[in-house]
C-alpha cells in the first residue's frame, strides 16, 4: 500500500498540492483554470493470489472464480417498496426509471460485467436469492449464518472478546460488535478469522479455514479503505482493531501489517477516543494493542495520545475507569522511552509522568488491594507470588502500573546526548525494583 500525496500535475511538477476542505480541485489547479485530478488517497496492489498455511506447507490460492461457477440468471427485475403508508394500499408498479430498480442479472454477474462494485451488489441482492456460494460476498448471507460460521460467532462471544470488555463496562466487544458484524460483511469476515484462527490453535489443527476468512476480510477492507477519508465510520476501525487481534494469534513473526494503517484510521477518526460507546472502547482496545507492539517491536507509538486526554475515563471513579487512566500512562512512558533512541529521556517530562504514576496508585481503591497473598515458594515450584484480587480491571490496572514503574526505572538516566555505550552502561547501572517483575510477570 501507498499513500498518494496531491494530484497528478502538481506531483508532475514536484510542487506542493493544497486541497481546501470540501473542494474538488486543488489551489494551483483552480487558479490556473486547469482540470485537477486527485487519486484516491490510498493505493493497493492487485491482489490476484494468496498463500495459505496448511500442516506446515503453504498453498497457493488463485482468487479466480472457476470455470464451472454457476451463475444465477433471473428475468424479472427487483423493485424496493419503502415503508411507507402506500404499503399498505397495493403493490408499486416498477418503475423503469428508478435508479434503485436493478436486476439480479445485472448485480450477480461476474466481474467485468457489472458496473456495481462488491459493496453495491451486496447492498442490491436481497437476502433471501443468495445461496451459500454466493460470489458477491464469498460464503453465505452474513444474515443467515451457516452452522460453523454460528459456532466461531459463539465461540468469538464466549472466549475472545472477553479478553477486549475487561476494561469496558459495557463489554460493546461481546454485545455491539457481534451485532453489527450481522448487517456487516467486512467485519463478519475478520470475526470469523479470528475465532477460526483461535479454535485451530486450541484444537491443534491448521488454519487453512481462517485464512480463508482472513482473505476475503482483505477484498472487502481494500474496498473500503479505497473510499474517500469522510466515509471511514466505526465498523471500518473494528475490523482493522479484530484483524490486529488475528494478527497477534500469528504462529510466525508478528508482522503487524494493519498497525500502521488503523494508526492512520485512528488519528482520522480524533474523536473516537472521547466520543463514548463503541468508538471510544474500540480506540482504548487498540491503544492497548499498540503499546503491546512498541514494546515487544521497540518502536515508537504513532498514535496522537492528546485524542485519549479528552476521555471521561479520568472523570469516573469506576474500575474500568481506573484501569484505562494508568493504561493511558503507561502509554505516555513507553511514547517518551522509545521516542528518541539513543538520547536520555527530558528529566522533566519523565518527572511529570512518574508524578502521575504515584498519584494513580496512592489514589486507588481499597477494594483493589489483594485478597489473599501468598509469596513466591522455590522449593514447591511456584517462583511467582499469588495474589486474588476481586475485579478483572483491577487485575489489568495493577499489571500496567508495574509495567510503568519498569519502564520509567530504565529510562531514569541523566538529561544529556549518550550514545549507545553510554545508553547500555545507564541501564544496566540502574537498579531495578525486583518487586515489580514478579507481580508483571504473574499476571
Amino acid at each position: 500500500m501507498r499513500v498518494t500525496k496531491g494530484c497528478a500535475r502538481c506531483r508532475h511538477r514536484h510542487a506542493r498540492c493544497v486541497v481546501p476542505s470540501g473542494a474538488s480541485s486543488c489551489s494551483r489547479c483552480s487558479r490556473l483554470g486547469r482540470p485537477c485530478h486527485l487519486e484516491p488517497r490510498f493505493h493497493f496492489k492487485p491482489v490476484r493470489y494468496i498463500y495459505q498455511q496448511c500442516d506446515s506447507a503453504s498453498s497457493r490460492f488463485d482468487l479466480v472464480w472457476d470455470e464451472q461457477q454457476v451463475w444465477v440468471g433471473v428475468s424479472r427485475p427487483v423493485t424496493f417498496v419503502g415503508e411507507t403508508d402506500d404499503f399498505g394500499h397495493g403493490p408499486s408498479e416498477p418503475d423503469d426509471n428508478d435508479q434503485s430498480s436493478e436486476t439480479l442479472e445485472q448485480a450477480y454477474s461476474p466481474p467485468g460485467d457489472s458496473p456495481l462494485t462488491l459493496t453495491e451488489a451486496v447492498e442490491v441482492v436481497p437476502a433471501d436469492t443468495l445461496s451459500n456460494n454466493s460470489p458477491s460476498q464469498g460464503a453465505s448471507d452474513v444474515s443467515t449464518p451457516s452452522p460453523r460460521e454460528a459456532y466461531l460467532i459463539r465461540s468469538y462471544i464466549q472466549k475472545i472478546a472477553a479478553v477486549a470488555d475487561i476494561c469496558d463496562p459495557q463489554s460493546h466487544f461481546s454485545t455491539e460488535v457481534p451485532r453489527r458484524a450481522l448487517d456487516e460483511p467486512m467485519l463478519l469476515k475478520a470475526l470469523l478469522a479470528l475465532a477460526a484462527r483461535h479454535d485451530a490453535i486450541l484444537t491443534n489443527h491448521n488454519d487453512c479455514e481462517a485464512s480463508t476468512f482472513h482473505g476475503e476480510c482483505l477484498q472487502l477492507l481494500i474496498v473500503a479503505l479505497n473510499q474517500p477519508e469522510e466515509s471511514y465510520d466505526d465498523n471500518l476501525l473494528i475490523t482493522v482493531v479484530v484483524l490486529r487481534f488475528y494478527e497477534e494469534l500469528e504462529r510466525t513473526t508478528d508482522r503487524k501489517c494493519h498497525l500502521l494503517g488503523s494508526n492512520r484510521l485512528l488519528n482520522l477518526m480524533s474523536r473516537s477516543a472521547s466520543s463514548g460507546g463503541l468508538g471510544e472502547a474500540v480506540s482504548w482496545q487498540f491503544l492497548r494493542q499498540a503499546i503491546y507492539s512498541s514494546i515487544a517491536q521497540y518502536e515508537p507509538i504513532q498514535l496522537d495520545l492528546r485524542n485519549y486526554e479528552r476521555s471521561s475515563v479520568f472523570h469516573r471513579d469506576d474500575d474500568a475507569a481506573l484501569a484505562n487512566a494508568i493504561i493511558f500512562f503507561c502509554a505516555c512512558i513507553v511514547k517518551l522511552c522509545c521516542s528518541v533512541p539513543g538520547y536520555a529521556i527530558d528529566r522533566k517530562d519523565w518527572q511529570h509522568l512518574a508524578d502521575c504514576v504515584e498519584e494513580w496508585h496512592s489514589n486507588k481503591p481499597r477494594s483493589w488491594q489483594p485478597l489473599r497473598y501468598q509469596p513466591p515458594n522455590l522449593s514447591a515450584d511456584q517462583p511467582f507470588p499469588e495474589l486474588w484480587i476481586m475485579s478483572p480491571p483491577a487485575v489489568v490496572g495493577l499489571q500496567y502500573y508495574h509495567a510503568s514503574r519498569i519502564f520509567l526505572t530504565l529510562s531514569d538516566a541523566p538529561s544529556q546526548r549518550m550514545t549507545d555505550f553510554e545508553m547500555s552502561q545507564a541501564r544496566l547501572v540502574a537498579e531495578v525494583r525486583p518487586s515489580y517483575l514478579p507481580n508483571t510477570i504473574n499476571r
